[in-house]
């Protein structure tokens, strides 16, 4: 969905600047917004899905959440040079889990403290990071404030608060879905701003005095539109703290997070933003100077892909490697499976990679995927680079950063186009990749085989001694 128009309206309506009582809940929920009008749109599924608990499995949740608030969620004493958000969605490394994006840094900086939310009210154990923290606590107590003010004593205040913003962006969100023709009902995205403006002002007393405990030069963070890095980034402006977003995505021009209105500046948005090369400095409207973009590369990609190239072989039969997301996953999977009935099972193999947001439930949303002789990986056990390194063809759309990892390992690269962002159209207008319109067409691009595999040029290399440079230069700087 092309943001030129919504932009515009947002910024006709003041919804940026607008806020109650210090929450600007636009901005918090903005993203989210767009994700659900992506939603709306024929064919498409959230970003990601998790499959309805059964009641004995969300107590069990409960519970591990009340054991990890007890075990892990403790203020550590003494100052720490470094605070680290990490991602949540750990991936399986030899003997443990690993965040790909911060553990490698965090493992240069012996003070420095990481701090872990829950993914879907749990955590991916057993871990080598030090100095690790989780915040259940700080998500209990501000879920069971929410429900306090929900079902006890504010019911009055919680639907005034609902009738407030109502107001504030019934006109703004019509005139954006008669903009681009959508059907959208704005109760979720209303109920998930009231339940924020509660929830944030839990996690704004409890991150400040974390703040206040450890008093870091400076703070790291992955998803920096996440709400957690969102509050930080507010009270770390307060405490004169520099703020650095780790990409670990594609932050194009269709990406709502990434992209804002010129000339505004955004106190939730970080105050420097690390990118994998200078390809991603200008794909997006960034809200903040282009001199607090800086080129690092991605450590995770340089060292582990070298190591699995080192060791790899290519397979007997050609191996496709489709790269899923939820948000196209349906038509996505319809053209592997209709792939797998007419091209060559001697001489291809079809490997179908879920994103980790589809894991739970995809046989249920991908039925003919189930029982289509696909090979699905479904897990974080599978390593995703081994994949890469065995494979000869990649199949994508999108916005999958994978797909560029996959240009790594020199894979020939077909991008679906009905669905392609304009970070992979680029991608097929240098003809490092080719578009393809259907199964059958993908098929006999495949079989001519004319696409030339090569190594992306969009990773800067010495990820990780670049990244630490950059590190120490703004703690010396602050």
């Amino acid at each position: 969905m092309n943001l030129d128009a919504f932009l515009e309206i947002e910024s006709k309506y003041g919804l940026i600047e607008d806020q109650i009582n210090g929450f600007h809940y636009w901005i918090y929920f903005r993203h989210v917004l767009h994700n659900e009008l992506e939603a709306a749109r024929a064919g498409h599924g959230e970003a990601h899905v998790r499959a309805a608990l059964s009641s004995w499995q969300q107590l069990k949740a409960r519970i591990g959440t009340l054991w990890y608030s007890v075990r892990y969620s403790r203020i550590p004493k003494g100052k720490h040079e470094i605070l680290i958000f990490n991602h949540e969605r750990r991936v399986w490394k030899e003997d443990s889990y690993e965040c790909i994006y911060t553990d490698l840094i965090a493992e240069e900086y012996e003070n420095s403290l990481v701090l872990e939310r829950p993914y879907h009210q749990k955590h991916f154990r057993p871990v080598k990071t030090r100095n690790l923290m989780y915040t259940d606590y700080i998500e209990a107590v501000a879920m069971i404030y929410f429900y306090t003010k929900l079902y006890l004593c504010g019911k009055g205040e919680v639907k005034s608060l609902r009738g407030e913003i109502k107001e504030r962006i019934q006109l703004p969100i019509e005139e954006i879905c008669g903009t681009y023709g959508l059907s959208y009902t704005m109760d979720s995205i209303l109920d998930k701003m009231v339940s924020g403006y509660y929830i944030y002002q839990i996690k704004k007393k409890a991150f400040k005095r974390l703040l206040e405990r450890i008093n870091p030069r400076v703070i790291l963070e992955v998803v920096g539109y996440h709400m957690d890095c969102m509050v930080m980034n507010e009270l770390a402006l307060r405490f004169r703290i520099p703020t650095i977003e780790l990409q670990h995505g594609m932050t194009g021009r269709v990406h709502t997070a990434y992209n804002y209105p010129k000339d505004i500046e955004i106190e939730q948005f970080p105050q420097y933003l690390f990118v994998f090369s200078s390809f991603w400095m200008e794909a997006a409207r960034f809200p903040i100077p282009k001199e607090r973009i800086r080129e690092v590369g991605f450590p995770y990609l340089e060292k582990y892909a070298r190591e699995v190239s080192r060791k790899t072989e290519k397979a007997d039969k050609a191996i496709i490697i489709f790269i899923s997301q939820s948000p196209i996953g349906i038509m996505l999977s319809d053209i592997a499976v209709r792939l797998q009935g007419i091209i060559s099972q001697e001489k291809y193999k079809i490997i179908y990679k879920l994103h980790p947001g589809e894991y739970e439930g995809w046989r249920e949303r991908y039925p003919a995927l189930a029982g289509s002789g696909v090979c699905v990986v479904d897990n974080n056990h599978t390593d995703l680079y081994e994949l890469f390194a065995v494979s000869s063809y990649q199949v994508g759309t999108f916005g999958s950063t994978a797909t560029f990892e996959g240009l790594w390992f020199g894979l020939k690269t077909f991008i679906w186009k009905p669905e392609a962002t304009p970070e992979l159209e680029l991608l097929c207008e240098k003809g490092i990749a080719s578009f393809f319109m259907d199964a059958q067409e993908l098929c006999r691009l495949i079989q001519e085989d004319n696409v030339s595999g090569g190594k992306s040029v969009f990773w800067k290399e010495n990820a990780l001694e670049t990244m630490k440079r950059e590190i120490d230069e703004i703690m010396a700087y602050q």
